[in-house]
C-alpha cells in the first residue's frame, strides 16, 4: 500500500470529500483544506508529495498558494484543478512551476494517473539529486576502492555493521574517505532506500548549527520568516551523517545527546518535541578521548556516540590500492589518459598527508597540466618539490620569513600553516597556539586555501 501524502485544497466540500474517499482508497495518506492560506499553513508544517490546487477560492486564490509554496522551495509537486481555465492562467501556472494543469470536470481515472506520474517525478528528481551528491562529496561514487587487506577488512566490517541501527563513530585521518564509509553503510543497510543527508559540523556556528539540524518555527527569530525543517527532519527514515562531530560546541552537546537518546527534537523556537527515526552515523579525525579529558567534549556523548565504532585505514597503509584510486579519477573526470609505471611509483611512495582527497586533487591536476596521453614521472616533479620533511624534524624547521611587501593575508596564511606544521596538523592544538577556537581556524584554513600545504 502506497504512503504518500496528498493535500486536497479546493472550496467545495463535496469534491474535498469525494477525493479524500477516492483517493484514501487508492492507498494514498490525504488531508484537505478548504482556502489557501490555510493550505500555506500545512504545507509549511508537513510534507506532501503530492498538492491538489484549486485557483478560485477565498482568502488566497491557488496561483499565490502556488508562487509562494515554490518560492519557499518545497519539493511537493503540485496539479492545478481549476474549473475557470485559460490559457493565460494555464501558462502562469506552468511557469511558477505547477507539474500539470487539469480543468473541471475531471475523470477520476485520469486524474489518478497524473498523480502517479508526479510521484514518479518526484522520485526521480531525488535520485538524481543524491546521485549528484554522492558523485560530487564522495569524490568516487561513494563506493569503496580497494583490493588491499586493509580495504577488505573494512568492507567486511562495514557489511557487518551496516544492517544494525545503532549510532557508528567513523575514525580516521583527515581526506581518508570518512564520508564515503559513511554512505557505503547507509546503502548496505534495511535505510538505503530512505535519504542520506550530511552535515559538516565544523562549518556551522552553535546557532546555525542548531536551526540547520532542528529547523526553526516562523518568528524563531529576526530572519525566521517561515517555518523551516531541520535536516534531521529531512532524514527521517533515513540516515544522518555528522561529519567532524568533535567540533560542536560543549553547549549543543547537551541537546544532541537529547536528540540520540530520545529520538526526539524540538525546533528553534518550537514547544512541542518530533519524534523522528533517523540513523545516526558520526566522524571525527580528532582524539575524542583526549577531548574527553580536556572537558571540551561530554563523555556521555561519546560513550553514545562510539557504540559501533569503525576506522579507516589512512592511504600510506594501502599504497597498493592507488592504481585503482588513480584510474577511478581519470574516469570520474573524464581524462583520456593513463599514468605510466614510473608516475604510479613516485605516487606510492608520496607521503600522503592529505590522504585520498589529496591524491584526487593531484590526479586531477596532472591530468590536466600534462600533454601527452601518458602521464609520467616528469610530470609529477611538483610532488618531490612539495613533499615534506619527516614529522620529528617539524619542530626544528626555520621561523617564518615575512617579506616588507607581504600582505596581511599572506602573514596570515604563512602564520597558520607554521603553527599547524610544528604540531603535525592537530588543529585543536594549532587553534590553541593560535588563540581562536577550532571552528574559525577551520573556516580560516579554507578560506586561505592551505588545507594541503601542512598535509
Amino acid at each position: 500500500m502506497s504512503k504518500e501524502r496528498i493535500l486536497v485544497v479546493d472550496d467545495e466540500n463535496s469534491l474535498r470529500l469525494l477525493l479524500q474517499n477516492e483517493l484514501s482508497r487508492a492507498g494514498y495518506g490525504v488531508e484537505t483544506v478548504s482556502d489557501g492560506e490555510a493550505a500555506l499553513e500545512k504545507i509549511r508544517e508537513n510534507f506532501y508529495h503530492v498538492i491538489l490546487l484549486d485557483i478560485v477560492m477565498p482568502k488566497m486564490d491557488g496561483i499565490d498558494v502556488l508562487r509562494a509554496t515554490k518560492q519557499e522551495n518545497n519539493a511537493s509537486e503540485i496539479i492545478i484543478l481549476t474549473g475557470n481555465a485559460t490559457l493565460e492562467t494555464a501558462i502562469e501556472c506552468m511557469k511558477l512551476g505547477a507539474f500539470e494543469y487539469i480543468r473541471k470536470p475531471y475523470n477520476l481515472k485520469e486524474l489518478l494517473i497524473h498523480i502517479e506520474r508526479a510521484i514518479e517525478h518526484h522520485r526521480s528528481l531525488i535520485d538524481l539529486r543524491i546521485l549528484k551528491d554522492e558523485l560530487v562529496k564522495s569524490g568516487y561514487n561513494a563506493n569503496l576502492i580497494g583490493k588491499s587487506k586493509a580495504m577488505l577488512d573494512l568492507g567486511s566490517m562495514i557489511s557487518r555493521i551496516a544492517p544494525a541501527q545503532s549510532t557508528v563513530l567513523i575514525l580516521g585521518e583527515s581526506g581518508s574517505g570518512k564520508e564515503v564509509v559513511a554512505r557505503s553503510i547507509h546503502n548496505q543497510s534495511t535505510r538505503s532506500d530512505k535519504t542520506f543527508i550530511p552535515i559538516n559540523c565544523a562549518s556551522l556556528s552553535e546557532t546555525l548549527l542548531e536551526s540547520e539540524l532542528f529547523g526553526y518555527e516562523k518568528g524563531a527569530f529576526t530572519d525566521a520568516k517561515a517555518q523551516k525543517r531541520g535536516l534531521a527532519e529531512i532524514a527521517d527514515g533515513g540516515t544522518l551523517f555528522l561529519d567532524e562531530i568533535g567540533e560542536i560546541p560543549i553547549h549543543f552537546q547537551a541537546k544532541l545527546l537529547r536528540f540520540l537518546e530520545t529520538g526526539d527534537i524540538r525546533r528553534v523556537g518550537g514547544t512541542r518535541d518530533i519524534p523522528l527515526n533517523v540513523r545516526i552515523i558520526c566522524a571525527t579525525n580528532q582524539p575524542l578521548e583526549e577531548l574527553v579529558e580536556e572537558n571540551k567534549f561530554r563523555a556521555d556523548l561519546y560513550y553514545r556516540l562510539n557504540v559501533l565504532s569503525i576506522e579507516v585505514p589512512p592511504l600510506k597503509e594501502r599504497v597498493e590500492d592507488i592504481p585503482l584510486l588513480v584510474d577511478n579519477f581519470i574516469a570520474l573526470y573524464g581524462f583520456q589518459k593513463k599514468f605510466d609505471s614510473k608516475a604510479l611509483e613516485i605516487l606510492k611512495a608520496y607521503d600522503w598527508k592529505g590522504n585520498v582527497r589529496e591524491l584526487k586533487n593531484v590526479v586531477e591536476r596532472t591530468c590536466i597540466l600534462s600533454r601527452g596521453r601518458i602521464v609520467s614521472a616528469d610530470d609529477l616533479l611538483f610532488l618531490k618539490v612539495s613533499k615534506k620533511a619527516p614529522e620529528e624534524k617539524l619542530q626544528e624547521e626555520a621561523p617564518v620569513e615575512y617579506e616588507n611587501d607581504m600582505s596581511l593575508k599572506e602573514v596570515e596564511r604563512r602564520h597558520i600553516v607554521s603553527v599547524l606544521k610544528n604540531v603535525k596538523g592537530h588543529r585543536a592544538k594549532a587553534a590553541k597556539v593560535l588563540g581562536i577556537s577550532p571552528k574559525t581556524l577551520y573556516l580560516k584554513i579554507k578560506a586561505l586555501n592551505i588545507v594541503s600545504t601542512y598535509q
